[in-house]
């Protein structure tokens, strides 16, 4: 144990691939949790069958290293709600690039095209509240 002076904590910041797995590994779980929960909402489905892709791994590391590379560099310059528009905004334009690469090889694991407000499948607006929920947890921390 290394001793501090009073008042001081010990603290070890995580490396950036640790982070990765963290941030993969939740979104990975979140991603299950939620695809379970809106079947249920939806169907009644008492099964709560959630599902999501590996591809989802990757997405997730990589998109929230980045939402929290943003909340670093805004914390203390940008108000809260405009913030959480920023971070949403590049939830849906990580979404948009990721699916269509992952569409070019008959990969991507989502198709929005059945939601009243979506965009070429892609990404759709009903989500955008769940979105914002889950960028402002960052805002918490």
């Amino acid at each position: 144990m290394v001793a501090m002076p009073y008042g001081q904590e010990y603290t070890t910041r995580l490396e950036w691939y640790s982070r990765f797995y963290l941030y993969a590994v939740h979104g990975y779980v979140c991603e299950v949790m939620f695809t379970a929960a809106w079947e249920f909402a939806v169907n009644l489905n008492w099964k709560f069958p959630g599902v999501t892709s590996v591809w989802s791994l990757l997405i997730y590391g990589m998109s929230i290293l980045v939402i929290e590379r943003m909340y670093l560099a805004l914390k203390d310059r940008v108000v809260l709600p405009l913030r959480l528009l920023l971070y949403l905004m590049w939830t849906y334009l990580w979404e948009v690039c990721t699916g269509y690469i992952l569409r070019q090889f008959n990969a991507c694991p989502w198709d929005y095209t059945p939601f009243d407000y979506d965009l070429f499948g892609l990404i759709t607006l009903e989500y955008a509240p769940c979105w914002l929920v889950g960028c402002s947890s960052w805002s918490a921390l």
